[in-house]
């Protein structure tokens, strides 16, 4: 059996609906797979920011990327 789908309405502007429009066009997608993809990156993007400030909190020490080199017995790049 196919699974039903929600149904989200979304308010915008002419304006925004104008851009929305021709931003799906330029990329050959329908308006709900724009919205859906970037309210989904957006929800991804903060759940990343989450866990990065909660392992910065819990971490004491930090390495340069010339710390992280130099300790695994890499050559710097650096000129």
């Amino acid at each position: 059996m196919a699974e039903l789908l929600s149904v989200v309405s979304v308010r915008l502007s002419k304006e925004e609906k104008t851009l929305l429009d021709s931003y799906a066009k330029l990329h050959g997608k329908k308006q709900s797979d724009i919205i859906r993809e970037a309210a989904m990156r957006m929800i991804k993007d903060d759940m990343d920011f989450r866990l990065y400030e909660e392992a910065k909190r819990k971490t004491s020490r930090f390495y340069s990327l010339e710390e992280v080199r130099k300790e695994l017995g890499l050559e710097s790049t650096t000129v």
